[in-house]
């Protein structure tokens, strides 16, 4: 009795065995089913996209559950410029009731892509925006929404969409959210709404003190309007907000102290801003030149000479002094500046570059030290 109950238990796992190889495991089918889609991410990885396109189509046909080929397969026929039939197959995938929260973010994520590449840019922000449904603080779909928001010059959105971004990441960059609401005054600006567009200049000033743009901005709405001593009165502001961008606004003073007939301001604001700061090259530039419009020659030459002193690798002082000397006849004075110039413009400009990747030294050499070409120095 006992040796018929163990061969029964036997047999019975035998067969359970053979069951279980044969329905469940089922060999050969896993194989047979991804080998199209394994060979189409093999070629994607080998940078063959034809061949993983034409896997990837195979692999779909076997499989219609296998999301991931379908993504892949859309990709690629959008690379290929195939935006229409991309946006076919991705679309089709959002059909699907059991799709994951995360699934259905990547299959609105390539549709975003899609739409991007056929330029239309509002379609495609609406898919990032259905991401952004699922899960608010999506970071592509944040940054994708941000891109095009500054394609399509839609400002307010770009503002709020960086102002989340840098919650998200934990960071807070006013600098960037300044240039926004200055780029939301401009486009005001550009309505005839100078009012407007000055309160959202003064809104980026008070997220970054420091914002050259907004500055110029605000002056420049002073200057349509012809209100010249406030748009002098904003340049000045930067001048002391932001110092080391001053030099940005000195075309514009200029114009706007020889329309108010203040020439003679000009020249001391500059001899200020020099006291202040001795190593000021734009500025000691600027004197310069206004100095020569002056006629004040010998001034002009001195304040680049001293400015030499303190930038002696400085070019433009060069060149401005050897122009001033030539245009006054002063000959005798230019041989050493000429000199000069030359000298440092061959210092500046190596002899032997190479043709592979643009490295470039005074040695003549025969193999590049970089990307180790041969003969690509031209010698």
């Amino acid at each position: 009795m006992g040796f018929t109950v163990l061969f029964l238990l036997a047999a019975l796992v035998i067969l359970a065995g053979i069951y279980y190889y044969l329905r469940v495991y089922q060999p050969g089918k896993p194989a047979e089913r991804y080998s199209a889609y394994a060979q189409g991410l093999n070629y994607l990885l080998a940078g063959e996209p034809e061949k993983a396109r034409e896997k990837l189509l195979e692999a779909v046909r076997k499989d219609s559950e296998n999301l991931d080929a379908y993504l892949k397969l859309g990709s690629l026929l959008r690379q290929n410029g195939q935006v229409v039939p991309a946006i076919k197959v991705h679309q089709s995938l959002t059909v699907r009731s059991d799709l994951k929260p995360s699934e259905r973010a990547e299959i609105l994520k390539e549709l975003s892509l899609d739409y991007e590449k056929a330029g239309a840019l509002r379609r495609a922000t609406e898919f990032a925006d259905r991401i952004l449904v699922i899960a608010p603080d999506h970071s592509w779909a944040l940054n994708f929404r941000l891109r095009m928001a500054e394609k399509l010059q839609d400002w307010a959105t770009a503002f709020e969409t960086y102002r989340k971004l840098n919650l998200v990441a934990g960071r807070k960059d006013q600098i960037k959210l300044a240039l926004y609401r200055v780029e939301e005054g401009r486009a005001l600006l550009d309505q005839g709404k100078g009012k407007d567009g000055r309160l959202k200049f003064r809104e980026a000033l008070k997220l970054d003190r420091a914002c050259t743009h907004a500055y110029m901005m605000l002056a420049h709405s002073y200057v349509m309007e012809g209100r010249e001593e406030d748009a002098v009165r904003e340049l000045k502001n930067l001048l002391e907000a932001n110092p080391d961008q001053g030099y940005l606004a000195y075309d514009m003073l200029e114009n706007l102290f020889f329309n108010l007939g203040r020439f003679g301001d000009l020249e001391k604001l500059y001899r200020q801003i020099i006291e202040k700061r001795p190593d000021d090259l734009h500025t000691a530039q600027a004197l310069a030149r206004f100095l020569r419009k002056k006629g004040e020659i010998d001034g002009a030459l001195e304040i680049c000479r001293e400015a030499l002193d303190k930038h002696p690798e400085d070019l433009w002082c060069r060149r401005f002094m050897t122009r001033t000397l030539l245009e006054n006849n002063r000959m005798d004075e230019i041989g050493s500046l000429v000199l000069e110039i030359l000298d440092r413009v061959l210092e500046d400009r190596p002899r032997y570059i190479c043709s592979s990747c643009d490295f470039r030294t005074d040695e003549p050499l025969w193999r590049c030290p970089r990307c180790s070409s041969l003969g690509a120095f031209n010698l």
